[in-house]
């Protein structure tokens, strides 16, 4: 990760970094493990903050494959919410024993990046309970596009287009006729912004078209319920995680 010299957000002192990773220790915060550009992303937890050696521990993935492809990355990114903070840094991985299970380690990053942001933590949605979004825009080959959600926070969501129905779309187009269906919630209206594109490389098989959207001019009602969504899907990985369900 790339940081600018005058970047507002960035975080070099060490000891600020260290209370930031320490934060994050001690609130047991999920934080997202990604390769970007990559369709490979785990949600994972702080285990130990090592203030000596200056590494970090964090729990890995149950699957094995992702482990995999994660550990030959060379920079993997790592992105967490602290009291509504992001915080962001990127570093390779490498594997170990924690408590004799296995888990990735990390060098603390010589600069990070804390930024403030309105919405919250972004999710993942579980393949076993699929959440969708139906834009309606005459350009569209039927005039309606139904596409599956990969992840979502209270700020937007990214689809996943896999027939490239929106690849000619322009960034910064505007879908006024959403509607997204999500598990537990029901249908919700909501505006879309189009905020950029990626290919995203898939072992075998031809790069996946991702679309990165902000919800746009979102009543609070409708923010408040996504908000909760969101909530429910974090205390769902974390219930998985600690075992009490």
């Amino acid at each position: 990760m790339a940081f600018e010299e005058d970047d507002p957000y960035s975080v070099s002192q060490r000891l600020e970094i260290q209370n930031i990773l320490q934060g994050l220790l001690n609130k047991r915060t999920l934080v997202r493990l990604d390769i970007p550009g990559h369709a490979v992303s785990v949600i994972s937890t702080l285990l130990d903050v090592n203030v000596k050696q200056g590494t970090l521990v964090l729990d890995n993935a149950t699957e094995d494959a992702l482990n995999t492809q994660l550990l030959r990355a060379p920079a993997v990114r790592l992105q967490g919410m602290l009291d509504r903070v992001m915080v962001e840094f990127s570093g390779p991985i490498s594997p170990v024993l924690h408590d004799g299970h296995p888990a990735f380690s990390m060098v603390w990053p010589d600069q990070l990046r804390r930024m403030q942001r309105r919405e919250f933590f972004r999710m993942d949605i579980p393949a076993s309970n699929p959440a969708t979004c139906t834009i309606e825009d005459p350009a569209l080959p039927s005039g309606k596009a139904t596409l599956p959600l990969a992840n979502i926070s209270a700020g937007g969501a990214q689809l996943i287009d896999r027939a490239e129905l929106l690849a000619n779309h322009a960034i910064g187009s505007i879908f006024d006729d959403c509607t997204l269906d999500l598990p537990g919630v029901g249908p919700l209206d909501v505006s879309l912004r189009l905020l950029r594109q990626a290919r995203l490389a898939q072992d075998g098989d031809k790069p996946l078209l991702t679309i990165a959207c902000r919800f746009f001019k979102l009543p609070a009602n409708r923010e408040i319920t996504i908000q909760q969504y969101v909530g429910s899907l974090e205390r769902a990985v974390l219930a998985r995680r600690w075992g009490t369900e």
